[in-house]
């Protein structure tokens, strides 16, 4: 099996690499450290042949109470943007990455939603909730979140969970499109997240990687503009490798 960390399970299954955060003892908070495994894992998954996507799920009653304020000195600029950074590139690493889905068990506040909300089908437990508690602390939500968040649920929700940190239960979570489903049950969430995971897996994956792609990014394009990108990703099929025409096709999006 490989190791990413202490922190982070990994397994394989539907041809799905699975990522579970598993440092329970502190409601799997982030350090820099664990941040670094969580994007040493993703990263793999992006770059194996034999690995089709990505499922992100938790261990422990919290996905992710955000970031550990007790393991980072908010007067150490240098460390506070290496970790933003180091976020940020989970977040891309996501966002622009082969398809992904998020089964949340629990509490889910500050990163832990921006990664969440980064994925392409997400899941909850109903005894789940959301919060982004960074406005009590005069922490700008950085590493991609207010990009991600208005593009996803909206200014107007955006501005409900940043600046007044409103705490969305999965009922109003899945009618703001912060996720999709909700499971009744920590059984019922695994079995519903591998079921996505196993349909996608049986798909045209340089179609499901193209269309991820363009449905993440067309929003802030013009018509003619997202027109001439589409017509790119319509004419993947006159490519032999396919891995090299996915590789091209991302530059478009990674300016």
């Amino acid at each position: 099996m490989l190791h990413f960390g202490e922190y982070i399970e990994f397994s394989k299954e539907k041809r799905f690499g699975v990522i579970k955060l598993n440092r329970t003892h502190r409601s799997n908070a982030f350090t820099i450290d664990f941040l670094r495994d969580l994007r040493d894992a993703i990263t793999y998954c992006q770059d194996a042949e034999n690995i089709r996507g990505i499922l992100l799920t938790n261990n422990g009653d919290s996905f992710s109470t955000g970031m550990d304020l007790d393991y980072i000195d908010g007067s150490d600029h240098a460390a506070v943007k290496q970790l933003e950074g180091t976020a940020a590139d989970i977040c891309k690493l996501i966002f622009n990455g082969k398809p992904a889905i998020c089964a949340v068990n629990g509490r889910t506040m500050g990163e832990g939603v921006v990664f969440m909300i980064c994925c392409d089908y997400r899941i909850a437990t109903s005894n789940s909730f959301f919060q982004m508690p960074e406005i009590y602390s005069g922490i700008f939500p950085g590493t991609g979140c207010t990009i991600l968040f208005t593009k996803i649920i909206g200014s107007p929700w955006t501005k409900r969970m940043l600046m007044f940190s409103e705490r969305i239960t999965p009922e109003t979570a899945v009618k703001i499109n912060l996720i999709d489903e909700i499971a009744e049950s920590e059984g019922k969430l695994m079995k519903m997240a591998l079921e996505k995971a196993r349909f996608l897996s049986t798909k045209n994956q340089t179609v499901l990687n193209a269309i991820k792609l363009c449905s993440n990014h067309f929003i802030d394009k013009s018509y003619d503009d997202a027109y001439e990108l589409e017509k790119q990703a319509s004419a993947w099929y006159e490519f032999e490798d396919k891995q090299k025409f996915l590789k091209k096709f991302r530059k478009n999006f990674s300016k």
